[in-house]
């Protein structure tokens, strides 16, 4: 398993994935003309919010042929999560500010060095109750937010917050229709070295 003594901020990872990044080589279509060849830039952002936010970790990378190896670097990551930096403008000039907040919800870990085998755990939050609980096949127990923030995170699971609390008179965010916005966190050097 390759593990590094730099640990990695979530924060961090979701501001690497959506930097602007030069495209280089004067192939783009210039955007008034059509003809003259430019430069470009791209960035990604997000555009929708959704009522679960589930953020999948690179936590694998090829390793020689035919091969794959875990990434161990530890991803801390916090129990409320503000999307706002990380979405386009068109988002932020039509949903409220408290549309971006999200709360943790759960925390998967895969157990294992290799891709194809290895065991899954989870850390939920039982919204109810106002606990975590450590799901482990049919062994539950419950836990602290400390031992849930020590997690070597493989996918994390966010729920919007005016989303939850709709029941006590908050009005929704709007949303697609989707109930799930996946987003892979490529870019973030948790290996230390260039993807």
């Amino acid at each position: 398993m390759m593990s590094s003594q730099y640990p990695c901020l979530l924060t961090e990872m979701l501001a690497k994935f959506t930097e602007t990044e030069a495209l280089e080589g004067k192939i783009y279509a210039c955007d008034q003309c059509n003809i003259i060849l430019t430069e470009a830039q791209k960035q990604l952002m997000v555009c929708r919010l959704p009522q679960v936010l589930r953020l999948h970790l690179k936590r694998f990378r090829w390793s020689g042929r035919n091969h794959r190896e875990k990434i161990g670097v530890h991803v801390s990551f916090d129990q409320i999560l503000n999307m706002e930096p990380y979405c386009c403008r068109e988002s932020l000039k039509s949903l409220r500010p408290d549309c971006f907040i999200y709360d943790l919800s759960a925390v998967v870990m895969h157990h294992g060095k290799g891709f194809g085998s290895g065991h899954y755990t989870a850390y939920c939050y039982n919204s109810e109750g106002g606990f975590w609980v450590h799901c482990n096949d049919s062994k539950l127990n419950m836990c602290t937010m400390e031992e849930v923030c020590k997690a070597q995170a493989y996918i994390l699971f966010y729920s919007q917050r005016l989303t939850q609390a709709n029941g006590r008179g908050k009005v929704p965010c709007p949303s697609t229709a989707e109930s799930q916005q996946h987003t892979e966190l490529a870019g973030c050097s948790m290996d230390n070295s260039s993807s």
